[in-house]
């Protein structure tokens, strides 16, 4: 009897580990939407990885990550539990829900792994989606919502569509250049990511918590993340340089 009651307890505590209380949540400031361009990912993959076929030219999503103020990145759940009160849907589990979804083939153009594999291309993307939610989606706003949390991304895209054009690149553009096209075709403020070949490689929109309202202003001063404005960019245009 005695041991029963021990077990209990221990059952108890474990559950408790799983839901932080409102008062103890630490409520995020908005989400960083990254696009990335394909061409200049490519030039630099991660240790061990490479790009099978011929990048597309146009940005496709990279990923939608809650931050805190002063651009600090929420950690992911399993290292700090503050960022819901909510138990988010497992990793494993997302990967049967996203194969399971209508829109698999729409992640599958628009938020590629663009490292996938192209004998596991399904596989090498599943898991792509999976480190993004373990990453991210687990203290987002919808940590119980998966099927939401990945459906919404993908609705920003088209709001993007112009976005190579806007840009207006040009050979010897700089990022001041880039700001002000953007500035003048009604973007708000983006981060600028560059390669070690100074290649635009990602740009970054700011939203709130709520993904249906416009993206805000990032501020000039984060927008370049220490590059100055007569920083030189170089633009591939699917060319491998």
């Amino acid at each position: 009897m005695q041991k029963r009651q021990i077990l209990v307890v221990v059952v108890v505590l474990a559950g408790v580990s799983l839901v932080v209380s409102d008062e103890a949540v630490k409520p995020l400031d908005f989400y960083k939407y990254s696009l990335q361009w394909p061409p200049s990912a490519c030039m630099e993959p991660p240790p061990g990885k490479k790009c099978e076929v011929s990048p597309e030219v146009r940005f496709t999503i990279h990923g939608y990550w809650p931050q805190y103020y002063e651009d600090t990145p929420v950690p992911p759940y399993c290292d700090d539990l503050r960022c819901t009160n909510t138990k988010p849907t497992s990793a494993n589990d997302v990967v049967k829900i996203l194969k399971e979804s209508p829109f698999e083939k729409e992640l599958m153009k628009d938020w590629p792994n663009l490292y996938a594999r192209q004998i596991r291309k399904e596989e090498d993307n599943l898991e792509f989606w999976k480190y993004e939610w373990r990453k991210h989606g687990m203290c987002s706003d919808d940590a119980n919502k998966p099927f939401e949390y990945f459906r919404s991304t993908l609705t920003l895209l088209p709001n993007f569509k112009n976005l190579k054009r806007d840009l207006g690149f040009k050979p010897g553009s700089k990022v001041g250049d880039i700001l002000k096209n953007l500035r003048d075709n009604k973007y708000k403020v983006p981060q600028i990511v560059c390669n070690r070949k100074s290649q635009l490689r990602e740009i970054r929109f700011c939203y709130r918590n709520n993904l249906w309202t416009a993206p805000i202003g990032w501020g000039v001063e984060l927008a370049i993340r220490k590059l100055p404005t007569s920083f030189y960019l170089v633009v591939l245009e699917g060319r491998m340089l």
